[in-house]
């Protein structure tokens, strides 16, 4: 067992044993737990992770419901099996989860993951070190490599090329899963690479890359970065399993917050990230809402982003998608 330094205060034992009785009576309430498949993805999303990795901070687990995650390269490809009903529930930029909802696809927003801002990490378009690209200017003619299209790659970059006098058309974008941008840069098949964490301190390691522009160099607010969606009518047949993961998500988030090596070095150990310890254990973070209620109005404020960008053609309701009424009080 991992042990933190720090003895237990009045507030974190009054925690622990609401957390107690808060799975007693979730335990009680099933006679045999509900299997949960999530598609996950390979960034910003750690404390879900954490779920599998530290399963003793997760007290309903087990009882109310058990998880198997599926790992999807891409958002694009993780929505699809979303919509297909091969996964229950799913992680999802703001972005994709946005533009699906324009799209007409069903599904509620339930929980706020990570978020980019000056409040934490946000994301960075890097060049090699020995790059004659300068300044955004220079990337005319070049390759830029982002997660997906109509993702949240794809809009940070037309968005800052916009702010420069270039456009989508001078340049052209590759879909990359992001683990694969850093060799990918290095091999010359593209220009710019688009690193999150923990790829951003990665490269950032090997050499004097560069960064060129950043996600809010585009959007210049803080915005929601990583969801997790359901359906409305799985969240419906559900509803107490779902509470019930959604508390033990609460309780993996602030212990992610306030112990972030001992959590990331559980999450080496449990196979669910490959990193140099050096750089993992240290690397600035996202900010992670420690509650996971969802900023309604930033979404809508990105989503009109998205409209002026020609991403989305219709405009989603974005307050009747969100749904954080299983979330704990």
């Amino acid at each position: 067992m991992i042990r933190s330094n720090r003895r237990p205060g009045r507030l974190s034992l009054a925690i622990a044993l609401a957390g107690g009785l808060i799975a007693s009576s979730f335990a009680a309430a099933f006679a045999e737990p509900l299997k949960i498949n999530i598609g996950i993805g390979g960034a910003a999303e750690e404390q879900l992770w954490l779920l599998i990795a530290k399963p003793e901070l997760a007290p309903n687990q087990n009882k109310a419901y058990t998880i198997e995650f599926s790992r999807f390269p891409g958002g694009d490809k993780r929505l699809q099996a979303f919509e297909a009903g091969a996964i229950d529930i799913a992680t999802a930029t703001a972005n994709q989860a946005i533009f699906a909802a324009g799209e007409g696809l069903g599904f509620k927003i339930i929980a706020s993951l990570s978020r980019e801002g000056e409040r934490g990490f946000f994301t960075k378009f890097m060049v090699r070190p020995d790059s004659p690209i300068k300044t955004v200017a220079d990337l005319k003619g070049k390759t830029i490599g982002i997660n997906s299209f109509s993702g949240s790659g794809h809009l940070w970059t037309k968005l800052a090329l916009e702010r420069h006098g270039l456009s989508e058309s001078d340049v052209t974008l590759v879909p990359i899963p992001l683990p694969s941008h850093g060799e990918s840069l290095k091999a010359g098949k593209i220009d710019v690479g688009m690193f999150p964490q923990p790829f951003a301190d990665m490269i950032s390691s090997e050499g004097a890359y560069r960064t060129i522009f950043t996600s809010k160099d585009g959007v210049p607010f803080e915005e929601e970065l990583m969801l997790l969606v359901a359906k409305e009518d799985f969240l419906r047949k559900n509803s107490e399993a779902m509470r019930a993961l959604l508390s033990d998500l609460a309780r993996v988030t602030a212990y992610y917050a306030q112990n972030p090596k001992l959590a990331r070095q559980a999450l080496m150990d449990g196979k669910m990230v490959r990193a140099d310890p050096a750089i993992y254990l240290n690397m600035a973070d996202y900010f992670r809402e420690p509650d996971l209620r969802v900023d309604v109005g930033a979404l809508e404020k990105m989503q009109d982003l998205q409209l002026r960008a020609g991403f989305q053609k219709q405009k989603a309701d974005i307050a009747t998608r969100v749904d954080t009424t299983l979330l704990p009080k």
